[in-house]
């Protein structure tokens, strides 16, 4: 992995190694890694990027080639909600 992560928490450098294994197990593969997380851990993994808008209930980033997508968990449920509202 060429670039160095830091985050306060250790959030950052936790997803490089995750993305450094998933790189090593499929290098020539393209991959992707989806976290759906309660209200509190999202905004801890939120708060490391100040680009993010806070307002967002999903965000991705990639690292080192690896996309890994962040839900709030009342994202997916509104997602379905907004679905069943229009088929009725």
């Amino acid at each position: 992995m060429e670039e160095n992560f830091k985050s306060i928490d250790g959030v950052i450098e936790k997803l490089a190694l995750i993305s450094d294994a998933v790189d090593s197990l499929f290098p020539e593969g393209k991959s992707a890694v989806v976290f759906q997380l309660n209200n509190e851990e999202f905004k801890k993994v939120q708060n490391n990027f100040r680009e993010i808008d806070k307002n967002h209930k999903q965000f991705k980033i990639d690292i080192s080639g690896v996309e890994f997508i962040f839900l709030e968990e009342t994202s997916l449920s509104d997602e379905i909600d907004t679905v069943s509202d229009n088929q009725d």
